[in-house]
Order: C-alpha cells, then sequence, then structure tokens
C-alpha cells in the first residue's frame, strides 16, 4: 500500500493517508479538538474528509464535559475558552451539516465547512441564506438528470 503525504491548512502538521483518500485533507484536529489518530480513524471510516454526525456528537460531549469539570476546578481560564470555542464549531459543523449543506449520506457533513468557523466573531456577518441557495440549486440541478432519484440540499427553501 502506498501512502500520499497530506498537509492540513489548519494543523500545520502532515500525516500519511491511503490511496483511495487522493487528497481530501483532513483538518478538523485543531478546530474539533479531536486528536490525530481518532481523525485518521473518522477518515478512514468516512473514505474522506467527512465527519460523521455521530463521531461530532461523541466528541460534542467530551468538549462540554472536559469545560465543564476546568471551569468548576479553575474558574474561566484561557484554556476553557479555547474549549467553549471548538464545541461551538462542532455544533456549528453539526447545524449546516443537517440543514443548508446536505447531501444524500445524510450521516457525515464534509470538514470543508471548517473553513468558515476559523474566527467565529465573522459567522453571524456570512451570506448564509445565499449559500444555502447556491447549494440548493446546484443539487437541484444534480436530480434533475436522468439517473437521479435523490435530491439533497436545503429543501425547506423550497416550501417557502
Amino acid at each position: 500500500m502506498w501512502h500520499v503525504c497530506c498537509i492540513s491548512p489548519l494543523t500545520a502538521c502532515s500525516y500519511p493517508t491511503g490511496p483511495h483518500h487522493g487528497t481530501r485533507l483532513w483538518n478538523g484536529v485543531t478546530y474539533l479538538g479531536s486528536d490525530l489518530g481518532d481523525a485518521l480513524k473518522e477518515v478512514e471510516k468516512t473514505k474522506g474528509a467527512h465527519c460523521r454526525f455521530g463521531y461530532l456528537e461523541r466528541i460534542f460531549k467530551e468538549c462540554l464535559k472536559e469545560q465543564r469539570d476546568l471551569v468548576t476546578e479553575y474558574g474561566v481560564t484561557e484554556e476553557v475558552r479555547r474549549l467553549r470555542d471548538q464545541c461551538v464549531r462542532i455544533y456549528l459543523l453539526y447545524l449546516v451539516g443537517i440543514t443548508i449543506f446536505t447531501d444524500k449520506s445524510q450521516w457525515a457533513v464534509d470538514v470543508v465547512y471548517l473553513r468558515y468557523f476559523r474566527d467565529l466573531d465573522l459567522v453571524a456577518g456570512y451570506s448564509w441564506g445565499a449559500a444555502a441557495l447556491a447549494h440548493l440549486y446546484r443539487e437541484l440541478n444534480n436530480a434533475a438528470r436522468w439517473n437521479c432519484s435523490q435530491v439533497a440540499g436545503y429543501l425547506t427553501l423550497l416550501q417557502v
């Protein structure tokens, strides 16, 4: 088995990936609080740079527990703020994965959306409605093909 060395722009570290991963990058290690071994297992299971919703739920609970324990013992510290930001990023990734940027898998979200959550102060200024419409239009275009039997996207917008 050959390995391709991918460098994640968010973690500034390199790690080996198998040939079936291609050039997809796993960038959730720093921003989701996952360790590298866990992240590589998730990449292996999803066959790419995706997070399963169950995985997000697990690391969200771990992050909340760790944050609660630190607040109880030391009060609000820089580490607690870092954990809070990780929890917010995990939740936002989950939220966009089940609403705005849904795909046909219905069990995973692409970690490419993490780049929009790097700076949490900027998130409210993004045009999420326009992004949702653009994604929905692309998915409707894909669904119009003769060999497609499903549609993905934020279908609530079709009801409005």
